[in-house]
């Protein structure tokens, strides 16, 4: 059995065009889907409606903002149409048609198809609904942090997997820096961010607090939308102050007694953050609250293996075509981390993450 060589492997530009072919197809897929739903949409428009963005949710009602900037008080209604099935009726980010005529609050007539999202799996419900944190963004911003709450690779490839579903970039942001020489888990934080700077993605280290990273961050997210997500004390909050160069959002120390975040964000917001190329428009950036249980939205096991890049070169050199790298005879992917190629740590979170979708996946089928 050929054996395939580690710089091969691990070759980021090959991964690069992975990611993109994935994710172009999935962006096809997507547009043949709702062609009719957009062609009806347009149709709309030229009835008198009104294209507006959703830029933040507020109870019942929803902030939205059409492109000469003006913002509406906006809310649905029984009769409100939507390209997305099965999943949450309006997002923050979702393009929307609203209906402004002589109303105090502005009607949302209809939700646009979603080109990219941050969504998991419906909380505590038994059927399949599709819970979407963020819509039609382009960059998801994984925040670890350098001290408390503590870094957990698993957490991080929890979301890293999330946003690559949701046909989202990854950027990985390491806050908190400057607690990091006083870290004891120093070493392992440093060498697993280089693994995940070798298979391929962008790594920014950063410090709200000294504004170190920053400039780089900023020009990570210049003309995109972007959406940070991470447990709950990570710096979300500090990272989006810190970008915009003023006190926009509410942050707050973590609880010393479960050392965990306070939920000081409680909806998703995404906020507009001025740039120095005024020709360009807004970088948009979304502040989410601090998510504790993250289950994948009908996340399968089968296919979980093809969202971590650094199997994809080595699992051709496995004995079963259609091998899970969980328990077969001449796994390439088991034999790798035997021999040092894949961190075991990695492996684990693999692992892990496919006992989860394996569990979610049998209580699907039996309909509990």
């Amino acid at each position: 059995m050929s054996k395939t060589s580690h710089s091969e492997q691990s070759h980021p530009e090959r991964i690069r065009r992975s990611h993109e072919d994935r994710a172009r197809k999935k962006v096809i897929k997507h547009r043949e889907r709702h062609q009719v739903k957009e062609f009806a949409a347009q149709s709309d428009n030229e009835a008198g409606l009104v294209k507006a963005r959703v830029i933040s949710s507020e109870g019942a009602n929803f902030i939205v903002r059409v492109s000469d900037g003006t913002e509406y008080r906006a809310r649905s209604v029984k009769s409100t149409k939507s390209g997305n099935d099965n999943a949450t009726l309006v997002a923050v980010g979702d393009d929307v048609l609203i209906e402004t005529a002589e109303k105090e609050i502005a009607v949302i007539r209809e939700v646009l198809p979603r080109r990219t999202k941050l969504s998991r799996r419906a909380h505590k419900r038994r059927d399949s609904f599709e819970q979407v944190i963020a819509a039609n963004i382009d960059i998801l911003g994984v925040v670890m942090s350098a001290g408390d709450p503590p870094f957990q690779n698993g957490i991080l490839d929890t979301y890293i997997i999330a946003g690559l579903e949701g046909g989202l970039d990854i950027l990985i942001v390491l806050n908190k820096t400057d607690e990091l020489e006083e870290n004891s888990r120093k070493t392992f934080i440093n060498e697993a961010l280089a693994y995940y700077e070798k298979i391929g993605y962008q790594v920014v280290r950063a410090s709200a607090m000294t504004h170190y990273g920053i400039d780089e961050l900023r020009q990570a997210f210049e003309n995109k939308t972007a959406v940070f997500a991470g447990k709950s004390g990570v710096g979300k909050s500090s990272l989006i102050n810190a970008l915009a160069g003023k006190e926009l959002l509410r942050t707050k120390e973590l609880t010393r007694k479960e050392q965990r975040g306070a939920h000081t964000t409680t909806n998703t917001i995404l906020i507009p953050i001025e740039t120095e190329r005024h020709d360009l428009p807004l970088t948009y950036i979304a502040d989410t609250p601090g998510i504790r249980e993250f289950f994948h939205f009908d996340l399968s096991p089968d296919l979980l293996k093809f969202y971590f890049p650094d199997f994809l070169v080595l699992q051709e050199n496995c004995e079963l075509p259609n091998c899970t790298h969980i328990h077969e005879p001449g796994c390439a992917i088991m034999d790798a981390v035997d021999n040092g190629i894949i961190p075991e740590w990695r492996y684990n979170s693999y692992m892990g993450l496919w006992e989860e979708a394996e569990r979610e996946r049998k209580k699907r089928a039996s309909g509990i």
